[in-house]
């Protein structure tokens, strides 16, 4: 992480970061982090397999506990169980980083 992404009034950027997946905990905050990103993230499968694409929702208090995201190149939303998930990059661009609602406002007020 470059010293301009951890200064200032924006808080960190997840893009580039890895996190293992070994607690319970870190499962769920690694899931958390993945659906409040604005970016793709790679899921590593404890199978050794892996997928990326954008991760939209997950469900905590279902009997089997899951996220839904989109893959690159389907239409239709995957799901991944959480019980089958090692680890969690945050791959892709962070296309939300440095910019706020209050940014957004002043670009688009009419003058």
């Amino acid at each position: 992480m470059s010293d301009d992404q951890s200064s200032g009034s924006h808080p960190p950027s997840w893009e580039g970061h890895r996190f293992l997946t070994d607690t319970e905990f870190a499962l769920r905050e690694a899931i958390k982090r993945a659906c409040d990103y604005r970016g793709d993230v790679t899921i590593f499968l404890k199978a050794g397999e892996q997928v990326s694409g954008y991760v939209f929702d997950h469900q905590d208090e279902t009997p089997h506990p899951h996220l839904k995201m989109y893959l690159a190149n389907q239409s239709e939303p995957s799901t991944v169980k959480y019980q089958d998930i090692a680890e969690i990059e945050f791959s892709g661009e962070d296309t939300a980083f440095g910019r706020s609602w209050d940014d957004w406002a002043k670009k688009w007020q009419q003058p």
